[in-house]
C-alpha cells in the first residue's frame, strides 16, 4: 500500500506540509468519535481532499484518531467526490447508509473491541387507520395493485421525523380525502425482511372522522371519501357489517380479525393511549409516550 502520492516530477505530493496540517479537517462526533465532510467542491486552492494527497492524509487522520484513543471515524463523501471512496476501501471503511447525493462511511478504530456501531434503519414505520362513522360505516380503499382482499383500511408509511398521530392522519387524507381526529393505537404488528430486507413495525390506529351537521336540519354530514390519484383506484364507506363478512369469510383476514375484537371493546379501556411526556435531556423536545390506559387512583 503506497503511503503518499507523487506528483509528475516524481516528488511526494505532500512535500511542504507540516505534520499537523496532513491531518484532516474533522470535528468530535457522540460516542468518542470523529466526524470528516468533505465538500461538494474544492473551497480552497489548498484542497485538503485533492486526490493527490488524500491518501497520505488519510493515514496521518486515523494515526491521530488512534492516538487519540477514539473509537470510530465517520466520513461523509458527495457523490461529486466519490472517487476518494476507492481510497477509503483500503483502510477498511466500510459505507453505513446514504441519502440523497451524500454517503457516510466509517472505520471503527478499537482493534481491542468489537464494532458497537449499529445497522442502520432497522426498521421502518407503517400505519394503518381504523376509520368508523357516525352511520356504523369503515373507511376502505382498494389500491390500484396488489389487493389481496376487496377492501382494505387506508394506512401507509411514516415519514422521517414524521409523528405516529400525524402519520396516520396524513395517510387517511392523502389516500381518501378524509380528515380525521387520532383517538388511540389498537395494536402493533412486528414483521421482519420487508422492503429492503428491513424489519417493519405496523400501527393500527383508531380514528374519527370529521363530520358537520347540516345547518338547515341538523343532519349529521358524512364527508364523501375521494381515492388518491396514481395509487388508490377507490375509496368508500363501508358498512362495518358487511366489512367484518369479508373479514370471517373462510379465506378472510387473520390479522384484521383480531383487530376488529379489540375495536369492539371500549377504547377508553383498552387501547393504547397517547401523553406527551417531557425529555430530561437539555434541548430535546417532548415527545409522545404510548402506553396502557391509566387507571385512577381516586
Amino acid at each position: 500500500m503506497n503511503t503518499a502520492s507523487k506528483n509528475s516530477g516524481g516528488e511526494d505530493a505532500t512535500d511542504g506540509i507540516d505534520e499537523i496540517e496532513m491531518v484532516l479537517p474533522m470535528r468530535r462526533g457522540s460516542h468518542n468519535s470523529s466526524k470528516i465532510e468533505i465538500p461538494r467542491a474544492a473551497e480552497t486552492d489548498e484542497d485538503p481532499f485533492d486526490p493527490s494527497t488524500f491518501r497520505a492524509r488519510l493515514e496521518a487522520t486515523l494515526a491521530t484518531c488512534r492516538e487519540l484513543k477514539q473509537s470510530s471515524l465517520w466520513v461523509q463523501v458527495p457523490m461529486s467526490r466519490a472517487g476518494l471512496i476507492e481510497i477509503m476501501s483500503d483502510y477498511g471503511f466500510k459505507y453505513h447508509n446514504a441519502e440523497d447525493d451524500l454517503a457516510n462511511l466509517f472505520i471503527w478504530l478499537k482493534t481491542d473491541t468489537e464494532c458497537k456501531i449499529p445497522t442502520y434503519a432497522t426498521h421502518q414505520v407503517g400505519v394503518g387507520a381504523i376509520v368508523v362513522n357516525s352511520r356504523d360505516e369503515i373507511l376502505c380503499v382498494r389500491e390500484l395493485r396488489k389487493n389481496y382482499m376487496p377492501w382494505k383500511v387506508p394506512g401507509g408509511l411514516a415519514e422521517l421525523g414524521e409523528q405516529l398521530d400525524q402519520a396516520v392522519e396524513r395517510e387517511v387524507l392523502e389516500e381518501t380525502g378524509i380528515q380525521c381526529e387520532f383517538k388511540s393505537v389498537v395494536a402493533m404488528r412486528h414483521t421482519h425482511n420487508l422492503q429492503f430486507g428491513r424489519s417493519d413495525l405496523y400501527f393500527v390506529c383508531r380514528l374519527q372522522p370529521v363530520e358537520s351537521k347540516d345547518p338547515a336540519d341538523g343532519t349529521i354530514l358524512v364527508p364523501v371519501p375521494v381515492p388518491q390519484a396514481g395509487e388508490i383506484e377507490s375509496a368508500a364507506w363501508i358498512p362495518l357489517k358487511e366489512f367484518k363478512e369479508m373479514v370471517y369469510a373462510e379465506n378472510g383476514h387473520p390479522m384484521m380479525q383480531h383487530i376488529l375484537k379489540l375495536c369492539d371493546q371500549d377504547s377508553e379501556t383498552g387501547d393504547i393511549q397517547k401523553s406527551i411526556i417531557s425529555s430530561i435531556v437539555p434541548g430535546r423536545k417532548p415527545a409522545p409516550v404510548y402506553h396502557a390506559p391509566l387507571r385512577s387512583l381516586e
